[in-house]
């Protein structure tokens, strides 16, 4: 059983442990400082966010990754989904978090659309949003500038029209989510 916790104090040693690690920061926009008082004030911050939500991905009773939705729109009831997977024992789950977020996220909230951005050099995660059916919109050349290297962005939808339609092989991934 996959479970989304709502991020505490006690798991911000971890989190930031994984985004300060070569795997995820790698295809970050950002690198972060290994500091956990920045840390500290960037969960204050998700707290008090009202257009977003924000997890830790527990599995088999093991913390592996970080999952959140941002930007949120309530009005046209869409917003972007984000991830990444901490624990490399664990990575092979990462192809499955888009079902695990489309069926949480058009069946408990009331979204209409997610989206993402992925950095070209993301193949793995690029060919996640194909495979479960999210329509590449294109890419935003020479976008992001990382380490003196611009980087290209891809950007990926999903309706939840096209989900009901196409992603009912993956109907068993429902994760298990703390909301309040």
């Amino acid at each position: 059983m996959m479970k989304w916790l709502k991020i505490k104090e006690e798991h911000l040693q971890q989190i930031l442990e994984w985004r300060s690690s070569k795997d995820v920061t790698r295809y970050m926009y950002t690198d972060i400082p290994y500091d956990l008082d920045n840390q500290r004030k960037w969960h204050m911050s998700i707290k008090e966010d009202t257009n977003g939500f924000y997890w830790v991905i527990e599995y088999k009773g093991e913390l592996i990754g970080y999952i959140s939705i941002t930007d949120i729109n309530w009005k046209h009831k869409s917003g972007y989904w984000n991830f990444y997977i901490g624990n490399n024992k664990y990575g092979m789950l990462a192809g499955f978090l888009g079902a695990y977020m489309y069926n949480f996220a058009f069946s408990s909230l009331p979204l209409n659309k997610l989206m993402g951005e992925v950095m070209a050099s993301n193949v793995g995660v690029r060919k996640m949003h194909s495979k479960q059916g999210a329509r590449e919109i294109g890419y935003f050349e020479k976008h992001i500038q990382k380490n003196d290297q611009w980087h290209d962005i891809f950007l990926y939808e999903m309706t939840k029209e096209k989900w009901i339609s196409k992603g009912s092989k993956f109907h068993k991934y429902i994760p298990d989510v703390e909301v309040e």
